[in-house]
């Protein structure tokens, strides 16, 4: 055979296996794609019937809620479990089938009992999952490693769920997991390695448990943590062990537990904190360096307690606060060497110092609050000083029965009080001297005449136990306070009559008597 003829032979096997080759591509095409159309169609009638969006049957112990409803289009879900009995085989959780895509996930339980169990056979389905939220189940325990390998989950809530007890690993193996919250649960104690494996976890909310007792090194695998929220517990000991690790920490809420002491250096590990919350528990004691190491705490918050004094070095290791919140405790005294460490700070527009509710003495440890009141920017600062109320007390006769001149002129006294102080006495005070009341002579009671300090002219204001600090001294002769006082004159009048007649009359009357 001629070479010619060779080549062409070759050209036509080659172009008939191409076309034999494209038939057959084209055949299987045409299968695969009526084998697709037919499993589509299977799939699509499957789902239709139990499309998780769009449940009909009235029986069902679950209904959801979504924002699209056509398959796998949901990406948010709010589901209501409303009968109880409900098992992990149950058929309606095959319905989640039908949305695939959720991202947000949420179980309402509006019958005790339920759900005793978190639906991890409907949870790992959902592979874009990023946001869990389950309210009123009944959960009891978390096992260990339950959420395990939910890589893309961002968000966990279990809130009033009837949680005792919180397994080691309990949530480990969330890479994505940033805000945690199990509040308003049973939970009685933290024990260490449960928050392990938790490398992106930033807020974590135990608030509203019954915790009594945090081991020390609980928290410490939580090295990005900011937000540790504690609130509403039993926790009657804090340690500097109890937040070690939690160098990133910004926020720690402990309000309303059973504290009654904080020891040295407690918080000392908490280098960037920048809010303690110490509200409403039963400190009587701050030791001197309590807050020490907290040099980038702004906002200290301690209304509620039971503090009758404040060491003057107390505040040496936060120099930066901008918020100090001492209402409602036991004070009797707040010295200008106490507040100095801070007093600058204060006179900014956005600083704030409470100190209203307290039992304060007016006396001239309270002076630099005139000055300070003064020259501060921030207006919610004067409003805050301005509420400083104190007491001056006026001691009642001890002795149960005296003869009748003795106690016309005691009445007399008492009459000339009230002329003198009537217009500062509040409601309270008046009930005191009411007119229509017999006079008693009673061991117990000490009259009280409470006002607002910012209202008592200085010359009234006595120094007990110690002569003024050079800085109060100063405070006290401050030019800016000159406007003040000149203002004023006519109290100061009326109040140095108050210190000076009454004991001369008193003298008097036991001149008479005798």
């Amino acid at each position: 055979m001629k070479t010619g003829e060779m080549e062409l032979l070759v050209k036509y096997l080659l172009l008939t296996l191409a076309l034999t080759s494209v038939q057959i591509s084209y055949t299987e095409s045409r299968l695969n794609e009526k084998r697709r159309d037919k499993t589509d169609r299977r799939h699509h009638s499957i789902q239709v019937k139990d499309n998780l969006c769009e449940i009909a049957n009235r029986e069902s112990k679950v209904h959801c809620y979504c924002e699209r409803t056509e398959i796998n289009t949901a990406t948010r879900a709010d589901c209501w479990v409303f009968n109880g009995g409900i098992d992990e085989n149950d058929p309606i959780w095959s319905s989640f089938n039908s949305q695939l895509y959720l991202e947000r996930l949420t179980f309402n339980v509006r019958s005790d009992g339920a759900l005793k169990f978190i639906p991890l056979v409907v949870i790992r389905r959902l592979k874009r999952l990023q946001k869990l939220y389950i309210h009123y189940a009944t959960l009891n325990k978390i096992e260990k490693k339950t959420f395990t390998n939910m890589t893309l989950i961002k968000d966990i809530t279990l809130m009033n769920s009837k949680i005792v007890e919180l397994d080691f690993s309990a949530f480990k193996g969330l890479p994505s997991l940033v805000n945690l919250t199990i509040k308003e649960n049973q939970i009685t104690e933290i024990q260490r390695d449960i928050f392990v494996d938790l490398p992106s976890l930033k807020y974590l909310d135990l608030s509203f448990n019954s915790i009594n007792l945090a081991h020390d090194g609980c928290f410490e695998h939580l090295s990005i943590l900011n937000d540790l929220l504690l609130e509403a517990n039993l926790i009657t000991v804090v340690t500097r062990d109890t937040f070690r690790g939690l160098t990133n920490l910004t926020r720690l809420d402990l309000r309303s537990n059973k504290l009654s002491m904080i020891g040295d250096l407690t918080f000392t590990e908490l280098w960037n904190l920048n809010e303690l919350l110490l509200d409403n528990n039963e400190l009587k004691y701050l030791s001197e360096r309590a807050f020490d190491g907290l040099a980038l705490l702004e906002k200290l918050s301690m209304t509620g307690n039971l503090l009758q004094s404040i060491n003057e070095g107390l505040l040496e290791g936060v120099r930066g606060l901008k918020l100090l919140d001492l209402r409602n405790n036991e004070l009797e005294t707040f010295s200008l060497e106490t507040v100095k460490p801070i007093l600058e700070n204060l006179k900014e527009k956005t600083s704030v110092l409470y100190l209203s509710g307290n039992n304060f003495s007016c006396d001239c440890h309270l002076l630099w609050i005139l000055t300070l009141r003064n020259e501060t920017k921030s207006e919610p600062l004067k409003l805050a000083l301005n509420a400083v109320m104190c007491t001056f007390k006026k001691e009642v006769n001890k002795q149960e029965t005296v003869p009748d001149k003795r106690k016309e002129l005691k009445d007399k006294d008492d009459h000339l009080f009230d002329l003198v102080t009537s217009s500062d006495v509040s409601q309270s005070d008046k009930d005191l001297y009411d007119d229509n009341t017999p006079y008693k002579f009673d061991t117990t009671k000490k009259p009280v005449l409470e006002m607002a300090f910012v209202d008592v002219p200085i010359e009234s204001l006595p120094c007990p136990g110690e002569t003024l600090h050079n800085g109060e001294d100063s405070l006290m002769l401050s030019s800016k306070d000159e406007s003040f006082w000149q203002q004023n004159s006519s109290t100061i009048s009326t109040v140095t009559f108050q210190f000076l007649i009454i004991p001369i009359l008193i003298s008097l009357s036991g001149y008479y008597l005798y």
